[in-house]
């Protein structure tokens, strides 16, 4: 189901390539001729640290996405994805990559990450709806260690929320392919778009 206004939260660690997900998304509106606005990188971008960015397709003054107004959750690790609870409600799309990393807090701490099956309650109690990606299976069968950022597009295509055909978000990723890396790219994306399909048929049509 196409939103003619999308707010979309991506949050992951640095290293994950939350940054350039959110750029390739916006590249890839503005070429289908729709309103498009990039927010800022919020938090550390070197590896590890947690990293937000946000993306405004349609009509609107700001990319900033306040309390409840998520269109979609890209959520690139869960811990992290339950850090924008606050941005989603229950008409709320999240997709997220189910590997877990350690944060460096809780690594120094020595304290364990948190039950998995618990963060997901917390989101699904909020959100309108969960598809839950199996990032690490996916870059596996890429065959390429840094395709998960594409994966999650894919996801995001199949998901069939965008306001312009899923090749063109493709098209954009290509562009900012090197070319020793496209055959993987190409991969990751259509396996996310068909996991994304697979997991909500009542949605995807």
């Amino acid at each position: 189901m196409k939103r003619p206004r999308l707010k979309i939260v991506f949050t992951g660690y640095g290293g994950q390539g939350v940054l350039t997900a959110s750029q390739i998304l916006g590249r890839a509106a503005a070429e289908a001729g729709c309103d498009v606005m990039v927010g800022q990188l919020h938090g550390m971008s070197q590896r590890g640290g947690s990293v937000e960015s946000t993306v405004l397709i349609g009509p609107g003054l700001s990319a900033h996405v306040a309390e409840g107004e998520a269109d979609v959750v890209l959520g690139f690790e869960p811990l992290e994805t339950l850090r924008s609870l606050p941005c989603m409600s229950d008409r709320t799309l999240v997709l997220m990559n189910i590997d877990r990393c350690m944060p460096q807090p809780l690594a120094r701490s020595g304290a364990p990450y948190p039950d998995l099956e618990g963060l997901l309650e917390r989101i699904r109690a909020v959100a309108g709806e969960l598809i839950l990606i199996d990032g690490p299976e996916i870059v596996r069968r890429a065959g390429a260690a840094r395709t998960l950022n594409v994966a999650l597009l894919g996801a995001l295509a199949g998901a069939r929320v965008l306001p312009f055909h899923e090749q063109a978000l493709w098209r954009a990723v290509e562009q900012k392919s090197p070319e020793r890396f496209r055959e993987a790219n190409r991969r990751a994306f259509e396996l996310g778009r068909q996991a994304a399909c697979a997991c909500s048929p009542e949605v995807r049509g």
